[in-house]
Formats: structure tokens, C-alpha cells, sequence
């Protein structure tokens, strides 16, 4: 019988590596007008406030029987909370624009004016000025 302890001490060392390597990007501030991969739980740090993919959920009106998907994040700063729900809507893919601690941002999901198309679990802050 082979012993394969040094085999199984090499693999659990690079799988130590590889699951510091992704905490420590995790850990890194995202940068606005970037591809941000996003996901369910995940907090992503930008540097004025952190934002956490919530969930989908389909809300419909007498208007729209079948409704549209609704994609939630909850954005904080500090004692600041709130949601932003990004919609395709009737087909007009555009960013949604919202304010935390008095600074204006867009969100963009799928297609990004600058960037071009998204993938599904990407993402796009800008900071943007506030419409007149």
C-alpha cells in the first residue's frame, strides 16, 4: 500500500492558498466605473459605502399582470441603510440612480453605457452628479 501523505499535505496547502488568495481579494475595495462580480450574501467595499446583492423578486401591476424582476441590493454607510432595486422593466436597460450620505451614484446591471454588455453577476458603480 502507497502512502500518500505528502500527496494529501501538498493539496490541503494549495487549497489553503487558493482560499486566502480569494479572502484577500474580497477583502480589497472595489473601484467605481469597474466590472464588479457580485453574488447573494457577498458585501462588496466600494470606498464611500458597501453594497450586498439581496435577491430577485417579481412584482406585477394591473398595468403589468406579468409583472417585472426586480434585482435588490442593500447599500450602507455607516448607520445608513437602504435598498436599490434595479429593473430591465419594459426593455430600456439603463442604470438606476440613487444617493447614500449625500453623494449621487448609478448602478448598472446587464449593460453598462461605458462598459458595453455585463455579464449576469456583474456589476457597475458610478458616481455621478445629481440631474438638474
Amino acid at each position: 500500500m502507497k502512502n500518500n501523505s505528502p500527496l494529501i499535505f501538498l493539496f490541503s496547502g494549495l487549497l489553503a492558498c487558493a482560499a486566502a488568495s480569494d479572502s484577500h481579494a474580497a477583502s480589497e475595495k472595489a473601484s467605481y466605473g469597474t466590472r464588479v462580480k457580485y453574488q447573494a450574501r457577498q458585501k462588496i467595499e466600494f470606498p464611500d459605502f458597501t453594497i450586498e446583492f439581496a435577491g430577485e423578486r417579481r412584482q406585477s401591476s394591473s398595468t403589468y399582470p406579468r409583472g417585472f424582476l426586480y434585482y435588490d441590493f442593500k447599500v450602507s454607510s455607516g448607520k445608513t441603510e437602504k435598498t436599490v432595486s434595479w429593473s430591465a422593466g419594459t426593455g430600456d436597460i439603463g442604470p438606476v440612480e440613487f444617493d447614500i450620505t449625500g453623494k449621487h451614484y448609478q448602478l448598472e446591471l446587464r449593460h453598462s453605457d461605458k462598459l458595453g454588455k455585463l455579464k449576469d453577476n456583474e456589476l457597475v458603480i458610478w458616481q455621478a452628479n445629481r440631474p438638474s
